[in-house]
């Protein structure tokens, strides 16, 4: 039997504007991967030709959701460490720290610093910079990377309009981008997507391209909430001086935490048995919310929000850079997000942009910018950023003397692909359908079953006949099957089959041609 999923299916009519839409969801949760200690090749450019060891290497970004090392806080006992693989490769790669703009939320903030690095330091502190100002071209890593000849990639578990994502993607000149709405429904841990269904499709992408890859990838197997019960079991046991209900929120934080670290550990695996120079860079955007800061208070992590270590306690997020090529020696990071691709693209030894190989310069003399009541104990000049700050508003607003320009040169791809591109249709049984069937079986079923075969198909994928969205049941990536109502088979002729990518707001990201199927006459054989 293949895998199935049944989907609650809610169809919305809008009798006025004579549309129709249908929205299919999967709730699932998935196993834990059972896996093995970390395993590396020790020296893994020995194998490697010289013309391999030339290639531009690929840059492989990972914003993992909420990613922290609970073990940070004092007088707590772990029945086994949630992060293995992340401690075994602090040991030998670079690592260190990032002084986030946020706390428990806010992704997008970072998501702009780290890719294109501006910052949220010169912005208004509640503002969401990717719905509120990214309204044009901006200059990013994605672009920066795609004029020298890089396919460049993102990727998310969540939905292609949040954040106005796929519009700021497209701004920053990606080719491609894959949202959840290209995810599967069996890839579900606890309530999200879970972080191998995003490592999968990374390994995908870079093995799909022939050329060099940047792909910038976000998680979501580990987003608030955290009370117990949100994955199918924990296996992480944790005691200290805490009540039972803070210990719980941990232990739940503590399991997500071990599913980024399993999807950390099949990147490197992966990446140091191919023969393609490779960076992965990997960081948590903020500190989880464990229910604002009742855990953290509560372990005594932190006095209160007087705490004299309050910024650095609850602000600074890990980041680790892994390589399977380079023999530079480890770094200790200690840096704001706004300065991670002016150090990368520096290791890569790319080019970069004037804004960039300004941006590396400043980080030299400034690593960590903190929120200006700051500055003082971080013994900043506020006049040192003055530059920083102007080119920033020429560049998001087009407002100053700066002479950075405001619509750099982007080499934006005008063949962006939303996901895998539309969805095909390769067959459909049965191949024909007899019109006004008669006897007591044919009159009781409402409906025949279809069974449409193809790909690639998503969670998002539905089953149009004529216009009308069928009820839809996902089998996997390339087999759907949908319910057709006895009375759109009732007279001969051909009915129009299509498969659209559809999102909760309704859009159709993307549709295949029209697939006939016949019905015949009943006289018909």
């Amino acid at each position: 039997m293949p895998f199935r999923f049944i989907y609650l299916i809610r169809f919305a009519l809008f009798l006025t504007a004579g549309a129709i839409f249908v929205l299919l969801r999967a709730s699932s949760t998935g196993d834990e991967i059972a896996r093995t200690p970390l395993q590396l090749d020790t020296a893994p450019a020995a194998s490697w030709t010289s013309e391999e060891l030339k290639r531009d290497p690929n840059i492989i970004v990972v914003l993992s959701e909420a990613f922290w090392d609970p073990t940070v806080i004092p007088g707590l006992t772990f029945s086994r460490d949630p992060i293995p693989t992340f401690h075994a490769l602090q040991q030998k790669y670079t690592n260190g720290w990032m002084l986030s703009p946020q706390f428990g939320g806010g992704t997008a903030n970072v998501e702009l610093e780290v890719l294109t690095g501006n910052s949220m330091r010169f912005l208004p502190e509640d503002s969401i910079a990717y719905e509120e100002f990214i309204k044009h071209d901006v200059d990013s890593m994605a672009s920066i990377l795609a004029r020298q000849g890089y396919t460049s990639t993102a990727i998310s578990p969540f939905y292609n309009w949040y954040f106005d994502s796929s519009n700021v993607y497209r701004h920053f000149g990606f080719s491609r981008f894959i949202s959840f709405e290209y995810f599967n429904p069996n890839e579900y841990v606890g309530p999200y997507i879970g972080d191998h269904a995003v490592a999968k499709r990374i390994i995908e992408e870079s093995e799909r391209s022939t050329g060099s890859d940047f792909i910038f990838a976000n998680t979501m197997e580990n987003h608030y909430h955290y009370w117990p019960n949100k994955f199918k079991k924990n296996t992480i046991d944790i005691k200290g001086n805490m009540s039972g209900e803070a210990l719980g929120i941990l232990e739940t934080y503590a399991q997500g935490a071990n599913g980024a670290d399993a999807m950390l550990q099949e990147l490197v695996e992966h990446y140091s048995r191919v023969k393609e120079p490779t960076i992965l860079v990997f960081f948590g955007d903020h500190l989880p919310s464990l229910e604002k800061e009742f855990v953290y208070r509560e372990s005594k992590y932190i006095s209160g929000e007087d705490d004299p270590d309050y910024l650095e306690k609850m602000h600074r997020t890990p980041v680790l850079v892994w390589d399977n090529y380079l023999n530079h020696g480890k770094d200790s990071l200690q840096i704001s997000p706004s300065f991670l691709s002016p150090y990368v693209l520096e290791l890569a030894q790319r080019k970069g942009s004037t804004y960039t190989d300004f941006l590396h310069e400043l980080s030299r003399k400034i690593p960590v910018i903190p929120p200006k009541a700051y500055y003082e104990a971080y013994h900043i000049r506020e006049a040192d950023l003055t530059e920083y700050e102007q080119r920033q508003q020429q560049i998001l607003f087009g407002v100053g003397d700066s002479a950075e320009p405001v619509k750099p040169p982007i080499g934006k791809d005008p063949n962006f692909i939303s996901g895998y591109g539309d969805p095909a249709i390769r067959s459909v049984a049965p191949d024909h359908l007899q019109a006004g069937e008669g006897g007591l079986v044919a009159d009781l079923k409402k409906s025949v079953t279809l069974t449409v075969k193809g790909g690639r198909y998503g969670i998002a994928s539905v089953v149009f006949a004529d216009g009308k969205p069928l009820q839809t049941e996902w089998h996997n990536e390339e087999t759907l099957t949908a319910s057709l109502p006895k009375e759109m088979m009732m007279g001969p002729g051909n009915l129009q089959l299509d498969v659209r990518v559809v999102d909760e707001k309704y859009n159709v990201l993307g549709q295949s041609p029209p697939y006939p199927l016949q019905i015949k006459d009943k006289k018909e054989k």
